[in-house]
């Protein structure tokens, strides 16, 4: 029994021994706490360890003190330098004062002898008192410079020149510029997302349009809402390479563009600004005069009040239709790499819709004019007489194809000479019924030409190099820019012809409307042909 007690002992003993040592307890199965080991030692372990290790108390808690505390104690100390100072003298001159007094007694008087002895601890205690104000002053300006050492490095920084460069890259300066550089690309980023957002919106407004001049309009609407702009237009170029503004939205108070005509020779001389637009050019100009443009084009953009601007083309079909204008007024403007991007994908999606518009409208337009063949056709078949089929002819024909003049010119198979017999014409312009028109050009060339089915389509009759000068000076005297002429036939047989005058400017002739055209010169011969044998009828009768 002893023996197991002894050994329970000795297990219980190095148990202790052992947690004592991890500093680790465990009370229950549910909580863990742990303490500092070196409290925790035995004392046989605290006793054994190595005393090179320890540190002496003084210098533990001078190296855990702060700064502030070490220079309290210091003021202090040196503050009681003086009291211990002068408790020592006192002690030492109270011992030499029986000493001295024996031999003072024969060497001076009563008065001197009194004085002696306490004049010497004075004048140490004075000199002490100084000496440790003087190290306390010393000490607290090494402190107090120590102390501001920082903040007058701030300021002196702040004082140096800004023009200067800082030629030190430090770790921090690194890091601001990093973190600017990611800010940079952080608003770059969320602009080109709302630029990604806009552009989808107006996309899809731009694919709801059904017209032509609907899209236009919206286009130049969103996109000038969209930039912040003072005014954007559409310039449609003509066939000429003139060009006309189709579309504009303005700031109001600035000077329109609507409906101004331009020719630029720099589209009309040659084809280098047509090449390099239909290939995508976008021309960004931030200050009219700032950059490479002519004193010409200055003063065009001058009139308009134009500082700056970006131009992008419309095209379709690889085709330049016209361009798209972005100006700012008021002053010049730096435009943004994400702004000219989504100045461009617009301008794009312009060109996409304008094909989507135009099928639709082609679409549209053929099954107008095919109702609008079809009930012309009627109204003619209905006319019982030639005069009446005529007029009805003419009237029509004018109003389908929205024109200023349409006549029946009749011919005569002697000399082909003609006369007006029909006419059709808008208010203001002359009147060509019954007049008979000598054109030696007509028997020289023409009248053979007509009898095989030829039909003359004239957009400029001074742009168009095969109109010769009598036929021109012909149809001066009429005040005729444009015209189209359909033979009207009857057996193979030319029995005049079906012309359409455009007066008010030149024209540029749609395939769409010269079919209808003709279609309606041959719908006319079937009429005449059905006219005459009825009216050959009657006569036959009477």
């Amino acid at each position: 029994m002893s023996q197991i007690s002894s050994h329970l002992a000795e297990q219980s003993s190095t148990s202790s021994r052992t947690t004592a040592f991890t500093g680790i307890q465990i009370y229950n199965s549910d909580s863990i706490k742990i303490h500092d080991s070196r409290s925790n030692y035995p004392p046989s372990c605290r006793n054994n360890l190595d005393p090179a290790t320890q540190l002496p108390k003084y210098r533990i808690w001078w190296q855990r003190t702060n700064f502030r505390t070490k220079i309290v104690a210091l003021v202090v100390a040196v503050g009681i330098l003086p009291v211990l100072a002068d408790r020592t003298l006192a002690q030492v001159g109270d011992r030499a004062v029986p000493q001295f007094n024996a031999q003072a007694e024969a060497r001076v008087d009563d008065t001197d002898l009194a004085n002696s002895p306490n004049q010497m601890p004075v004048t140490l205690l004075i000199e002490t008192v100084a000496a440790s104000l003087l190290l306390v002053g010393l000490l607290t300006a090494f402190f107090a410079n120590r102390a501001i050492r920082p903040a007058k490095s701030i300021v002196d920084a702040d004082r140096k020149p800004k023009s200067e460069p800082d030629k030190s890259y430090s770790p921090l300066a690194i890091l601001n510029s990093a973190a600017l550089e990611k800010v940079d690309a952080s608003h770059q980023q969320i602009a080109t997302i709302e630029s990604a957002k806009k552009a989808t919106e107006i996309s899809l407004k731009f694919r709801q349009a059904q017209y032509l001049d609907e899209l236009l309009k919206i286009a130049t609407k969103e996109l000038r809402r969209t930039l912040s702009a003072d005014r954007v237009f559409v310039y449609q170029f003509n066939p000429d390479w003139s060009g006309n503004v189709v579309a504009e939205s303005v700031l109001p108070g600035l000077p329109s563009c609507m409906k101004i005509k331009v020719t630029d020779t720099y589209f009309s001389e040659s084809n280098e600004g047509v090449e390099k637009y239909i290939n995508g050019r976008i021309c960004v100009t931030h200050d009219i005069y700032g950059g490479d443009l002519t004193d010409c084009h200055i003063k065009l953009l001058e009139q308009f009040a134009i500082k700056s601007q970006m131009i992008a083309p419309i095209t379709k079909n690889n085709q330049l239709l016209g361009l798209l204008i972005v100006n700012q007024c008021f002053e010049p403007r730096v435009w943004l790499p994400h702004e000219v991007e989504l100045f461009s994908h617009l301008t794009k999606q312009v060109g996409v819709a304008s094909e989507q518009v135009a099928f639709l409208e082609k679409q549209e337009a053929d099954a107008e004019r095919a109702d609008l063949l079809t009930e012309i056709t009627l109204r003619i078949q209905q006319a019982q007489f030639l005069e009446e089929l005529l007029k009805t002819a003419v009237k029509e024909v004018r109003r389908a194809i929205k024109t200023d003049r349409v006549i029946v010119y009749g011919l005569d198979f002697s000399n082909w000479d003609g006369i007006v017999v029909a006419e059709s014409v808008a208010p203001g312009w002359p009147q060509t019924l019954r007049v008979r028109i000598d054109d030696p050009c007509m028997r020289d060339k023409y009248a053979e030409m007509y009898q095989q089915g030829h039909v003359t389509v004239i957009d400029d009759i001074y742009q168009e190099g095969r109109v010769e000068d009598c036929y021109r000076r012909m149809l001066e005297q009429f005040a005729v820019k444009a015209n189209l002429v359909a033979p009207i036939l009857k057996n193979n047989e030319l029995l005049g012809l079906l012309i359409a005058h455009h007066c008010s400017a030149p024209r540029n002739w749609q395939p769409e409307e010269i079919d209808l055209f003709v279609q309606l010169a041959t719908q006319l011969g079937f009429a005449i042909d059905r006219v005459s044998l009825m009216e050959d009828m009657e006569t036959d009768e009477e």
